[in-house]
């Protein structure tokens, strides 16, 4: 693993468990062993580092996850429902990445909001897709694949959410329970 690799695992980390403003940069260097020069070789601030674990680590995250699910040919809606409902090592107590650091940082800093708001956008594009595929496939029917994916999003968004504020992954599950009773209302 690079050094800038390394640097952006552990600002990825700790960002994640102690939130953007309670990250400093000594202890992400501590953790990784590098001195501040190894840091400002790769970014020049805290700032620029955290944008580029938002638009490398998070945005991978939310590709490599979710992206999988155009390859999809057949039973397009299920292996979607699936792929929601599967939460292997989620960690509730502390929630999803991407949004506990829309939620601190968007409203503070406009370049924070547009590269989350960039990854959002592409987490509902792959549901567009996906939808569409379906509707092409006459698996399901629906009119605003748009609007639907965003729908999806902010479901899956706000039962982690959900679960976080209880710290129990079985409250996503019940959540997350009615959006699969939804999309499998559109099934043909």
């Amino acid at each position: 693993m690079s050094s800038r690799e390394k640097l952006l695992d552990v600002a990825f980390d700790e960002i994640y468990h102690n939130g953007y403003s309670a990250t400093s940069v000594d202890k992400i260097l501590k953790k990784a062993n590098m001195n501040k020069g190894s840091m400002y070789h790769f970014f020049k601030s805290k700032k620029e580092l955290a944008l580029a674990v938002i638009n490398e680590k998070i945005n991978s995250y939310i590709e490599d996850k979710y992206s999988k699910l155009l390859n999809y040919e057949e039973n397009i809606c299920d292996e979607m429902i699936k792929m929601i409902k599967k939460r292997d090592n989620f960690d509730f107590t502390c929630g999803c990445k991407l949004n506990n650091l829309m939620q601190e940082l968007s409203p503070v800093d406009k370049d924070f909001k547009n590269a989350l708001e960039k990854v959002y956008i592409r987490f509902e594009n792959i549901f567009e897709k996906v939808l569409d595929k379906a509707i092409a496939k006459n698996e399901i029917s629906h009119n605003d694949t748009k609007a639907l994916s965003m729908y999806i999003v902010a479901s899956i968004e706000g039962c982690l959410g959900t679960a976080k504020k209880s710290q129990d992954g079985d409250y996503f599950q019940t959540c997350i329970s009615q959006l699969e009773l939804f999309l499998n209302s559109l099934k043909k």
